[in-house]
Formats: C-alpha cells, structure tokens, sequence
C-alpha cells in the first residue's frame, strides 16, 4: 500500500521463534531460507520474502503486490505493516494508485508524501494512518511484469538513487522466488515438480543472500569506507565538508579516585579552579552576545550559579575531606548530578546533563593548569565528536562549519539549540560514528532526516545538491512570513509564541512557557529570592515588551531536586509533582511566586500554575499568590500585582471541572504532552504502546474542544503548548476551535504561520466540526491530509518533515 498504516504486533509464537533463532546466532536470511525449504504454500513464502526485506532495508512497511495479467489488477499477497486481514482484499487495477503506476511506467515510483500524491489511493482496511513514504519498485522476471515490491516509512522522506538501486536489486531476485512459488501452486500435486520448487527456492534465496553481502560490502561496516549512518535531526538543512574529529582537552574518564595528603591545598585549588572558571564564563557571554545578539546570555548565567551554587561546592568539600583529591572529588559529584538527569524521563531535562557536564570538564581542566583550546577550523569542515557541549561550539569558527554530528546528544541540548542559531545542520545520536567517520573522511549531513553519508557516491552527492537547492528556495518562501502576523484570510489572527531561545528570530510574539525547573534541579539548595528574581528578570528583559508566561515550579515523576528527600514511589507519574509539591511546601512556593511578581514590573508576565486537579488547588495557589503580593507591598518591594494568572489544562479532572476552573483564573494553556497521555493510558517514552501515543484521536480533540468552549463561555482565552501545537495536521483544527495562541519550538513557527494564512477561519470552524464527529483516528487523518491537499502546500509537507 502507499499510504500510512499501522503496523501491527507479531505473533508472540513467531516473536519467540525469531528470538531464539537470534540468540544461536543464524542470520535473517539464513533463517528464513530454511523455512522456505520447507514451504509448499505461496502465502507463506511471499510473507517469508517482505519480512527479508523489511529487515535488510530497514523500512517499517514492505509489501509484495501480485499481477493478474489477464484482469490486469494487482492483489496484495504479503506484507509487513500493513493489516494483515487486508492481504487478498486488497486489490487495484494497474491504473490506479502508486502500486499501478509502477506496473505502467515500469520503473521505480517514489513520493515523499503519497497522499499528496495525485495517484494516490486511499484502502482504508490496511490501517494506514501512520506511514507517509513510498517507493514502489516494478518485479519483473524475463522482461515481464509479475508484481510490485513496496517500502514505506513512518516520517516523510526521499529515498536516494543508492536506495532505489538496492531495492531494484532485490526485486530482481525476488521475481524467481514469484514464478516458482505460483508454479509450484499449480503443481504441488506432483512430487517431482515439489523437489524443482525446493532446489530453485533455495537457489533464489542463495541469490538473495550473496546479493546481501554484496550489499553489504558496497554499504561497509562501521569502521571501513562508504558508510551511511542514522541519527536524530537537531538543527534543519543539508551539508557538506570534511570530517573534523573534535577531541577534549580534558576527561573525567581519566581522573582516578586518588587521595590526598593535605585537604586544605586542595580546597585551595578547587577554589582558584572555580574562580576561573567564572571568569572564562563572563569571557564566553561577551563573545556570544556579539556574534550572536538574540543569544540568550542566561543560559551561560545557568553555568555561572551553579559555579557560585554554595551547595555545589559544600559537596566538592565533603568530598576532599573524605580524603580524595580535587579531581577526583570534582568527578564524584558531577558525575552523581549527571547521573540525576540522564535517568529522567523528560527529553528537555535529560538534556541538561551535557550543561553539567560541561561546568565540570571547564572546572577540571582549570584544576589541572590547562588553557582554554583553540579550536581552528579549515572551511567547509563538518564537526564529529562523541559530545559536544556548548563550550565547545561557542569556541569554535563557525563561518567554516557547515555541519555536525555526534555519537550521543539530544535535540533540546544547549549545543544543538546554538547550532540552530548559526543555522548548522546537524545530527545527534549517530550510531557508529566514532568508529566510522576518519579524520579528513567526505560527509554528507542530513539535519531533516537524521542520516548522515560517509564517503557518499557520485549519485548521492548530485541529489543532495538538488535538495539543497529546494531546501533553500523552501526556506526563503517562509522567511517571507517573518514579520507577517499568523492571520487568516478572512482576518483571524492568532498568537504564536515560543520557547525562549532564538524566538525573536522566527517572528514569534512572545514567550509561551518559560520553565522554572532546570535552576531548581541543578542546584544544591532551594534558590533563593534574589536567585530567581535575577533569572525570571533577565528573561523578561530580554524580551522587549513581549508576553513572558512563566510556570511555577513542574518538578516529580522522574526529576526532582537533590536536596529534596522523596520516598520511591510505585507511580510517580500520579504521584507527589508538580503543584502538589508546591502547595505542601507553602513557605518555598512563596519565594518563587514573589520573584515572579518582581520581574513582573520589568515587562508583560503571565503567571502559569501547572497539573491542576481541582478547584481547591488553585484556589490555595491563588491564596498563596495573594499572600506574596500583601507581603511584598508591606516590604514596599516594586512588583505587579495586576499580573494575569492561568493554569494548564493536563489532566483529565481539569477538563471535566473546565467550566468550573475558568472562573478561577484569567486563562487556560492546553499542555498536551500529559493530557494525552492521561487521557489515552499511554506512556509515549514506552516502544510498545507509544504508537497509541495519538493527538488526533477522537478523545483528545473532544477534550480540547471542551475546554476551549468553557474559556470562550467566559470572555477569557485559551492557548495551548507541547508538541500538539506544533503538529501542522493539527493546525486547521486548532484554528477552527478558536484557541487564541499556540506556544512551541521557535522552528516551527514560519510554517504553522504558512498554513494559518493559507485557509479561512471559516473553512477551519466547518473543518473542525466535521471532525468531531468522527471516530477514528484513521477518519480524521484522512480527511485532513484532504484539507492540506486543498491548500495547494504540499511542497511545505515534505520539506517540512
């Protein structure tokens, strides 16, 4: 099929089956070769072949389409991905769909989005709401067409001339295995013509096996050669250059749990260590803020406290006293604060542990007397590292970087956001890189797919230069819309506001939600008055007079503070968080509520509490807000006591009681990250059923529905943040409910502005409505790949994804 589907579970039996084959360590191929030895049915050695190539390929769809020469109609006879009660029902004349097409052209067929495509063909019993790729390739045996081979993939993509080749390849050897399978069905009678069957089976899957270490061979193992290798996207845009391999100056891998003689010295030296460091920081900001003005300089005041956190270094001194050398005490902590946020849950957080880390190697190599490296670079060089921390990427030339990539990393890592910001492609969690990529090697980095090409052929290269071209003439079309507002055309605008960094570059109006937490986590002890009030006040400056929505304090689950003792819990998901946290430490939550009132002078605040359940809740968070500003007023402190307060929306109860909760508060924020996993039952950090992980399931937009026509009862607005808000199958929806602002990654601001002005509010309200009464999520998707077609921004649809 080449649409989306939904990829089923296997059998349990076949899963235990494939595993045990696994663990005595036969390969795939050879695995299903000694099925297929004992195969006398057709069905069960065409499902054999896709699940060969669904594997070697790597695609999460591979189906196999069979020709009826006579009625000229192509039956689905195999597949992976797909329904699997579809096989045989499914069924298309060679003049209709992309599966036709190949039959007619008798050549490859791609499309990076297939329902955008004007041959594409909706089977609404395959369950295709998920896949969006498609490359069907004709088999062909002896100049005859007998079939097509499709792969499909969950993200749009463009499938390269190499891959194409493969797929050719594979198709050429899976036209035997047709041919005497159906030949074999005619005469499984006999037992003479059952051995020929046998004898060329196993010969076609030999072809197909060698064909595999050929290809092999001509890919390489890490380590040799061409190579291409898959990461995570973290900043868009294709390039080219020679592999830099970046190495630290220092590592904590090298510093042993040495003792010392003579604590005193050492703290001594951890002191002078950390007194320099403070000055390189200060260094680091000014050289920042001039190549870069819309910089955030607060992330670099984030390393600055904890440098100056008197918690951080009590535990460095506790350590020293405990007999260990500087070094080796500076490596005992960071790498226990390290371990704290590697264990989180929430990417943002996760991410933060190359902030840590980054403090800690800048303190070690003061400890150790080395000096701050230069980092030259050769133009057009692509940096390789195993990490990168934004030291490392602040230090560097980057007029001759053209591109990055690293063996581990997330996508919301401080480095991965600057590189963003200097508009460098680049790819994290690059598997094999290190062991891969030599100093000098030719690479081709893919910041929108996550791939990276080692040594790449002359074909590759040549498509890349065509997509670069496109990208570019993509992107010059949206940076148009910067300074244009997110204004339908017939005059409803909406707000679109962003995280903090980079958000005055992508036109966006403000900052939606500005998380508390990170200061919180990295510190030793709760930060104080005057701590908070100087991070909420350079963000709420740095803004210029635009909306600044804070959120009190989200912390639980999986990441809370060191100095907070926790009892485990067996879920602490509906557990002790968020503001439950707050509410039983009134005299904490106070401190921050009044910073936020103080830099509320400095400019337009909005106050946020987060995971409310009940109207008792916000009504003691207001209370406790209430206190803080008569507190402030009698110190005579200058604070806003006008200051607008909301709540997220995030959990079940908060949509039930919405009538209710609005009056308490000026407006609601949607957070759609939790509400659709409370909603659902799904955890969508978990493999198995993050694919149920659905915004567009028929309860989540009737929940959304709900709570944005109790704020319009009201008079008051509603907004919405997390990744939901960002969706553009989402936007028509949004704007058709009437939310007033959408808040997320500053990236993705040019492009749901392009679709805002490309439709009506009308068109969106009946859009909107006819979903809500759909119910399924293969119906709504459906009919709104439908509405994006209408729109004539295809093109925006793939090179978006």
């Amino acid at each position: 099929m080449e649409a989306e589907t939904r990829k089923p579970a296997a059998a349990p039996r076949a899963r235990a089956q494939k595993a045990a084959k696994h663990a005595h360590g036969l390969t795939v191929l050879e695995d299903i070769s000694a099925i297929t030895a004992r195969s006398e049915d057709l069905q069960e050695t065409l499902q054999r072949v896709v699940e060969v190539v669904a594997e070697r390929v790597g695609t999460d769809v591979c189906s196999l389409y069979i020709l009826d020469p006579r009625a000229q109609r192509l039956t689905l006879w195999a597949t992976v991905g797909l329904d699997r009660n579809s096989i045989g029902k499914v069924t298309m004349s060679v003049e209709e769909g992309l599966t036709g097409m190949a039959i007619e052209k008798l050549e490859p067929v791609m499309a990076v989005d297939a329902i955008t495509h004007p041959r594409y063909k909706f089977f609404p019993e395959t369950g295709e709401e998920k896949y969006h790729s498609f490359l069907g390739v004709p088999i062909i045996e002896r100049g005859t067409p007998i079939g097509v081979l499709v792969v499909q993939t969950l993200r749009r993509r463009r499938f390269s001339p190499h891959e194409i080749r493969i797929l050719r390849e594979i198709a050429s050897k899976v036209g035997p295995i047709i041919v005497t399978a159906r030949l074999m069905e005619d005469l499984k009678s006999k037992e003479n013509e059952r051995r020929e069957f046998r004898r060329r089976m196993v010969a076609a899957i030999k072809r197909l096996q060698a064909y595999e270490k050929t290809a092999d061979r001509a890919e390489a193992a890490p380590g040799r050669g061409r190579a291409r290798l898959n990461g995570l996207p973290a900043a868009p845009g294709f390039g080219r250059g020679q592999a830099h391999l970046l190495q630290p100056p220092v590592s904590f891998g090298l510093v042993d749990e040495t003792r010392a003689d003579h604590a005193e010295e050492e703290k001594r030296r951890l002191k002078r260590a950390l007194k320099e460091s403070v000055a390189e920081l200060e260094h680091l900001k000014e050289r920042l803020s001039k190549r870069l003005p819309e910089f955030d300089g607060g992330i670099i005041d984030a390393h600055r406290l904890m440098l100056e956190d008197p918690g951080f270094a009590r535990k460095l001194e506790a350590a020293i006293h405990d007999g260990l050398t500087a070094e080796a005490a500076l490596k005992r902590v960071v790498e226990d604060y390290v371990e704290q946020f590697v264990r989180m849950s929430d990417g943002y957080l996760r991410d933060r542990a190359v902030d840590v880390k980054d403090v800690g190697l800048r303190i070690l190599r003061n400890l150790l007397g080395v000096a701050e490296p230069e980092r030259p670079l050769a133009k057009d060089s692509v940096l390789v590292a195993e990490e990168l921390t934004l030291s490392d990427l602040a230090l560097i030339e980057h007029e001759h970087l053209c591109a990055i990539a690293l063996a581990t990393g997330g996508v919301t890592s401080h480095a991965s956001i600057l590189a963003k910001s200097f508009e460098i492609p680049t790819v994290v969690g690059c598997e094999h890189l290190i062991e891969t990529v030599q100093e000098g090697d030719d690479l081709i980095v893919d910041g929108n797919s996550g791939v990276v090409y080692v040594n790449p052929p002359v074909d590759i290269e040549r498509e890349y230069e065509r997509l670069g071209r496109e990208y570019s003439a993509f992107n010059q079309k949206l940076e148009t819309l910067k300074q244009l507002p997110a204004e339908t055309t017939d005059g409803r605008r909406l707000s679109l506001y962003a995280d903090l960094l980079l958000a005055h570059r992508h036109g966006a109006q403000g900052v939606g939600l500005y998380r508390t937490e990170f200061p919180f986590l990295t510190y030793r002890e709760f930060p104080d008055e005057e701590e908070q009030y100087r991070l909420y006040a350079r963000v709420v400056r740095g803004m210029e007079g635009k909306p600044v929505t804070i959120r009190t304090l989200d912390v639980g689950a999986d990441k809370y503070p060191a100095y907070m003792q926790v009892p485990r819990e067996d879920n602490p998901y509906l557990g002790w968080r968020s503001i439950r946290i707050s509410l039983e430490m009134p005299e904490f939550f106070k401190v921050q509520l009044r910073a936020v009132l103080r830099a509320a002078a400095l400019g337009r605040v909005r106050l946020m509490f987060p995971m409310i359940s009940s109207v008792e809740e916000i009504r003691r968070a207001k209370d406790l807000l209430e206190e803080a500003k008569e507190e402030l007023a009698r110190e005579g402190r200058e604070h806003d006591p006008g200051v607008q307060v909301g709540m997220m929306v995030e959990v079940p109860s908060a949509v039930a009681l919405a009538n209710q909760l609005i009056r308490e508060v000026d407006f609601f924020s949607i957070g759609t990250n939790d509400l659709i996993q409370y909603l659902l039952a799904v955890d969508r950090n978990n493999r198995k059923v993050a694919p149920l992980y659905e915004p567009l399931h028929p309860a989540v937009l009737s929940a959304v529905h709900e709570v944005v026509q109790a704020a319009k009862g009201a008079g008051k607005w509603v907004g919405m943040c997390g990744e939901m808000a960002s969706d553009s199958l989402c936007t028509l929806v949004l704007l058709g409910f009437g939310l007033d602002d959408l808040s997320m990654g500053p990236f993705f601001i040019p492009v749901i502005k392009r679709i805002i002005r490309s439709v009506s509010y009308a068109a969106a309200r009946n859009i909107a409505r006819d979903v809500l009464e759909m119910a399924t999520v293969k119906e709504v998707k459906g009919y709104l790949f439908d509405g994006m077609k209408g729109l004539g921004i295809t093109e925006l649809m793939e090179m978006y994804h």
